[in-house]
């Protein structure tokens, strides 16, 4: 699939210039519910739909959403076999371009996650299970993880498609499989911080989710066969 990143003047779902709390510097937005607060939307498009003020037409192949965070809009895309990381301008240009690393080319070819952004550090999983942390200000690798080899974990059929979160100094990500099913890293140097063992199978197609309780913070997720809710500090 070739991708455009296009703007819309009369659909401003989310503005670069909104609070932080609104801003979807992940997939689906601040709190992972793809729900957002923003006013002013159009009740009704023109007929022949909004204009477009911009469009970028060199994102190579991918699925992935953007990403908003420093002033910058953030995209993935593959082209030829390599991963990419695109960071746009509010008005359309390229700041910068840098490679992640191979993705996945086999069945729906393209990158696949999301890339994540908390403060100066963007974060990359391909489709491959190898995570990326980058300078969000120029995209320099910090530092780089192959999970599935690591934790032993297994590709699934048509590659990793998580987005991983990131919450106060921990990432979470899903290798799957049975001693190492959920692990959370250290968000500075990717060090592992805990693991959570599993029943076996593979991770899912699926971005875990943080939920806010009372008393602690869950941390829920999918696998190939199951649903699981873990404590996010342990």
């Amino acid at each position: 699939m070739i991708r455009k990143a296009i703007i819309l003047v009369s659909t401003v779902l989310i503005s670069i210039n909104c609070t932080i709390a609104q801003t979807p510097t992940k997939w689906r937005g601040a709190s992972g519910n793809g729900v957002y607060s923003e006013t002013g939307l159009l009740k009704k498009w023109p007929a022949n739909g909004p204009e477009i003020v911009w469009h970028y037409d060199d994102l190579g192949q991918g699925h992935s959403s953007p990403a908003f965070a420093n002033g910058l809009i953030y995209v993935s895309g593959m082209e030829g076999t390599t991963g990419n990381i695109y960071a746009l301008t509010p008005d359309g240009k390229l700041k910068w371009k840098k490679p992640y690393g191979t993705e996945f080319s086999e069945s729906y070819p393209g990158a696949r996650s999301t890339p994540v952004i908390s403060g100066d550090l963007l974060y990359m999983y391909s489709g491959f299970g190898i995570l990326t942390c980058m300078d969000a200000n120029n995209g320099n690798v910090k530092w780089k993880k192959d999970v599935l080899r690591e934790f032993n974990g297994q590709n699934i059929q048509w590659g990793v498609t998580e987005s991983v979160v990131v919450d106060g100094g921990l990432v979470y990500v899903t290798p799957g499989g049975k001693k190492n099913n959920v692990v959370a890293l250290n968000r500075n140097n990717g060090d592992l911080v805990w693991s959570s063992p599993g029943k076996g199978e593979t991770s899912a197609y699926c971005t875990p989710l943080l939920i806010n309780l009372t008393s602690r913070k869950l941390l829920v997720t999918m696998t190939a066969d199951h649903i699981i809710g873990l404590d996010a500090a342990t």
